[in-house]
């Protein structure tokens, strides 16, 4: 199936090198791992992709860090380099040469997207100082008196120059409000520049916010040592029995929490108000943060965050993530998740969670030998700008605004609360199902509008079957779906309706049209 490809990026020539440099031949590596040595010339040509024990034994035989072979940090590179290529529209696409790169030539692949990050990067800056030279009124009165000043000093300049009959004290009191004026100008452009930089100075090379999605993705959504550490505290909390935490020990709790409040959280005056599985997540927060609070330091004491903007940040999506997990255990979540075939909202009432709550975990659950549903994840206000985002291979989620306006992400906020889906069809041929809901969070008073946000789903076509939203699409059939793109830039579907801006590639098939006419 197209979009599914790559499901590891090729490491044939990563074991192939290595082999060499020990002094082993293929039959001599096949012999200690138990395999042919026409099935290891197989794996060195990226014939066979390979995983789980017989990794583990080559990797041995190698000598080499599992991590090498597995490739993780390869697969995140593997996504950014397809989403350079879909965002810069490139005309060779191919998923099966960009994964091969990307295992060949690692290290180019990381600079291309260094420079192409610090071109996205150049690009936003330039556009928000503009936004704000335009929009800001300060910035605006500054320009205003700078021009004015501008004015005035040529102005009297030229009389100074024009008038060779004004008397001296004339000439001295003209050059006096030159000089005035030059002093005032120097201060405005001063203010100006000050402001400039201070705006300037929030725009990094490589933000927090992408070195925390890059971390994320890395470990695959998924952290086992959360996981085990939220078991724990559950076992803890519930006295050592089993099962889901007592509904009068999260009363208990909430009351104490409302009276002194969420550990500096800022929270504590919105839990009366909020919905219960709103206001029972904040308690799970409030709970992990601090139970929690040594293993979460060390989580992101990483070297791949690089300020402590970006590790502050990361800590608070690894106690969102603990907080899941304390609230729904992993394997009690599979198995309903399974038993309910994924249907999001039968687990969010089996849980007491939100939509998003249960939309959420579902995508953490990614522990090797008891994997769910591989999903993508995506979080939208009405505006388009985009909050949370995971990516699957080949189903690149936009980091900002600007994807295809046709996704169910968007057009579910017209039915808030009901449940959207769409099979969806991509330019690539590549097919996938989205699953998505509008809602409401939070109340803040009669006048003030709650914020509203879609959460969205998505998974390959292939496990139409494992999925009860598969249902009626199945029966449509599988070539049935919706035609949608990435965003307009990348995409060529010409005919579409939707469409805001024109590709930056024009459609090849259509030009070779036009010169075989």
């Amino acid at each position: 199936m197209a979009g599914a490809a790559i499901a590891r990026v090729p490491i044939g020539a990563r074991i192939a090198e290595r082999r060499r440099s020990l002094g082993l031949t293929q039959r001599a590596l096949a012999e200690q791992v138990e395999i042919s040595g026409a099935y290891m010339n197989l794996i060195e040509h990226d014939k066979r992709m390979i995983g789980g024990a017989l990794l583990r034994r080559i990797a041995k035989a190698l000598d080499m860090p599992l991590a090498d072979l597995t490739a993780v940090e390869d697969m995140r590179l593997f996504q950014e380099m397809l989403e350079l290529a879909r965002g810069m529209a490139l005309p060779d696409q191919d998923e099966a040469r960009i994964g091969s790169f990307v295992g060949r030539y690692p290290e180019w692949a990381k600079a291309m997207v260094r420079v192409h990050r610090s071109l996205q990067d150049a690009t936003d800056t330039a556009v928000a100082l503009s936004e704000r030279v335009s929009r800001d009124p300060s910035l605006r009165d500054l320009s205003h008196q700078i021009l004015t000043r501008i004015t005035s000093i040529r102005s009297f300049s030229e009389i100074l120059q024009d008038f060779t009959g004004l008397s001296d004290a004339e000439r001295q009191r003209f050059a006096e409000i030159i000089a005035a004026e030059s002093d005032s100008l120097g201060r405005s452009a001063r203010s100006m520049i000050d402001m400039l930089e201070d705006s300037g100075s929030r725009f990094h090379a490589t933000s927090p916010e992408k070195e925390v999605d890059d971390f994320i993705i890395d470990h695959r959504n998924h952290f086992s040592a959360l996981e085990e550490g939220a078991d724990a505290l559950r076992l803890e909390l519930s006295g050592g029995a089993e099962g889901d935490l007592a509904h009068h020990w999260f009363s208990s709790l909430g009351t104490q929490v409302r009276r002194d409040g969420l550990a500096g959280l800022g929270e504590a005056e919105t839990t009366m108000v909020l919905p219960e599985s709103s206001r029972r997540f904040l308690i799970a927060r409030h709970l992990v943060s601090e139970e929690l609070d040594r293993l979460l330091n060390s989580l992101v004491d990483d070297e791949r965050l690089t300020s402590d903007a970006a590790r502050q940040r990361c800590k608070q999506a690894l106690i969102r993530y603990a907080a899941a997990a304390l609230l729904f255990p992993y394997e009690a979540f599979l198995e309903a998740a399974q038993h309910a075939r994924y249907d999001v909202d039968r687990l969010a009432f089996a849980f007491g969670a939100s939509f998003e709550q249960a939309a959420h975990r579902l995508v953490t659950l990614r522990r090797p030998g008891a994997e769910g549903v591989p999903f993508a994840f995506l979080r939208s206000d009405p505006a388009g700008n985009i909050s949370k985002r995971f990516s699957l291979p080949g189903l690149r989620m936009p980091r900002h605004g600007g994807a295809c306006p046709l996704w169910p992400v968007y057009t579910a906020h017209a039915t808030p609360g009901r449940t959207v889906t769409q099979l969806a069809l991509m330019p690539d041929g590549a097919r996938y199902l989205f699953i998505a809901q509008a809602s409401a969070k939070g109340w803040n008073g009669y006048g003030q509008p709650p914020a509203q946000f879609s959460v969205m789903l998505g998974c390959e076509a292939v496990h139409l079957d494992r999925l009860a939203y598969g249902d009626a699409h199945q029966a449509r059939g599988v070539n049935q779906g919706t035609e949608v793109g990435f965003e307009c830039r990348s995409c060529r579907r010409e005919a579409c309706q939707q469409r805001a801006h024109e590709a930056l590639v024009p459609n090849l098939t259509s030009q070779a049209a036009l010169q075989n006419a």
